[in-house]
């Protein structure tokens, strides 16, 4: 980074403001979110985004600041998240994200920020980081790693939101949620890919032949998730008494 320069490289998170420290805004927001005034607490947040030398790097500093605080209810962060997103699509210039290296820049630091976040943040943070253009591998990887903790849902809409489905196996990804009734969480999931359909359909076939067990599938899929204890949990499972000897 060229040591003349004021604003520091925001992409990588080195921030050397001139504007808005995204910082002290957060705080301002967190004052705000405490008193439920939420028309006060829009108004400042937008002035806010518009005092940022760089809002997109912005929301990273504030979502990186508040990493490991999955508290109850709704989240400030989430909020934040999907406002910057109404500001940016009120913008009347494209943001200057667009730029390739840039963008992959944030992009990355989004795949960090996000694979620590709760749910609520797929949504924003996909649409303002162009997170389903950036490197797939990491995304994955992080997909893989939901489903290992016995996290199904998440995976499956994590994958959805990203477009991920032609890379992750739709039986894996869909069985946990067909054994708790999520049909129209799976349905989702396939939708806009006949093959992927077509491979469900005939996995769903197949459990209506005789001498199916569908305990037996169970116990494949909570054992390939790594987690049998608290995948019986979540996919409704009882154990089954032994019988007397």
């Amino acid at each position: 980074m060229d040591p003349g320069d004021p604003t520091g490289d925001p992409a990588t998170g080195e921030r050397r403001c001139t504007g808005q420290d995204p910082l002290l805004l957060l705080q301002a927001l967190q004052t705000l979110w405490s008193t439920r005034e939420r028309q006060q607490l829009q108004e400042e947040a937008w002035r806010g985004f518009a005092a940022l030398d760089d809002p997109l790097a912005g929301l990273l500093d504030m979502l990186e600041s508040c990493r490991g605080r999955r508290g109850e209810g709704p989240s400030l962060e989430a909020w934040i998240s999907r406002q910057l997103q109404c500001w940016l699509q009120a913008q009347p210039c494209p943001s200057p994200a667009q730029h390739s290296l840039r963008l992959k820049q944030l992009q990355a630091r989004a795949i960090r920020v996000l694979t620590e976040s709760p749910p609520s943040l797929v949504a924003p943070l996909t649409s303002i980081f162009q997170l389903q253009d950036a490197d797939r591998s990491c995304l994955l990887v992080h997909v893989h790693r939901l489903h290992q903790e016995g996290r199904f849902r998440e995976a499956v809409m994590l994958g959805t939101t990203l477009k991920l489905q032609p890379e992750l196996d739709v039986e894996k990804m869909s069985v946990p949620l067909l054994l708790q009734d999520k049909v129209a969480l799976v349905e989702r999931y396939v939708a806009g890919f006949p093959d992927l359909q077509r491979r469900l359909l005939a996995l769903m076939d197949s459990w209506c032949q005789p001498g199916f067990d569908i305990k037996d599938v169970a116990s494949y899929h909570v054992t390939a998730a790594g987690a049998a204890a608290s995948g019986e949990e979540r996919l409704g499972l009882a154990a089954q008494p032994s019988s007397p000897k």
